[in-house]
């Protein structure tokens, strides 16, 4: 079983920035001079350049662990389908986010309750222990805030919208050409937490 981090209570979503990241690597997939020029130039205009960093590390590790084939298809997406590969690409790099989509998601589609409650997310995390031997030791600082961070990756993403304390997952339509390529990679464990199906 693949560990996970809590690393991602630093993360957003960062679509702006894997927006420009993906348009730069469509004309340039040499990672090392990407990083290099988004550094030099504070092309996501952070901050503070601790902040460009660990932005820039984060959003390049999320593009690069998309094919060519999958970064090809990003301009021809419309927005939300473009934010779910985004999304995509954070489940590639955060084992924490790809468990808690499978785990929590995906039952919420098949089932057809599309609602997450504030129960099934703390559940969701009381349960990681026991499966995650490294986060026993997390604190409850960590897990509040890393609950508050796969929420915003999910609003973030579009594919959820908020009401009375409960995470309602809207109805958006995944792409085919997106479906056709997590098919053509063998991820229909994707395609079945954005679809509720594996066909």
């Amino acid at each position: 079983m693949k560990r996970i981090s809590a690393g991602a209570v630093k993360f957003q979503f960062w679509f702006t920035e894997f927006v420009q990241a993906m348009g730069m690597a469509n004309d340039n997939d040499d990672f090392t001079v990407l990083r290099q020029q988004i550094l030099a130039e504070n092309t996501f205009h952070a901050s503070s350049h601790a902040r460009l960093i660990t932005t820039t590390g984060v959003v390049l590790r999320r593009v690069g662990s998309l094919t060519p084939a999958m970064r090809a298809l990003f301009d021809q997406l419309d927005p939300v389908n473009q934010r779910i590969m985004n999304l995509i690409a954070i489940m590639n790099t955060e084992q924490l986010m790809y468990a808690f989509m499978y785990d929590v998601f995906r039952p919420e589609l098949i089932l057809g309750d599309r609602q997450i409650e504030a129960y099934e997310m703390a559940a969701f995390f009381k349960k990681l222990p026991l499966t995650h031997k490294e986060a026993a030791h997390w604190t409850e600082e960590t897990l509040r805030r890393l609950q508050s961070t796969v929420a915003q990756y999910l609003r973030r993403a579009q594919i959820v919208k908020d009401y009375k304390g409960t995470l309602v997952v809207e109805n958006y339509l995944l792409d085919e050409r997106l479906a056709d390529r997590l098919r053509e990679e063998n991820h229909l464990d994707y395609l079945a937490i954005l679809t509720g199906r594996t066909s």
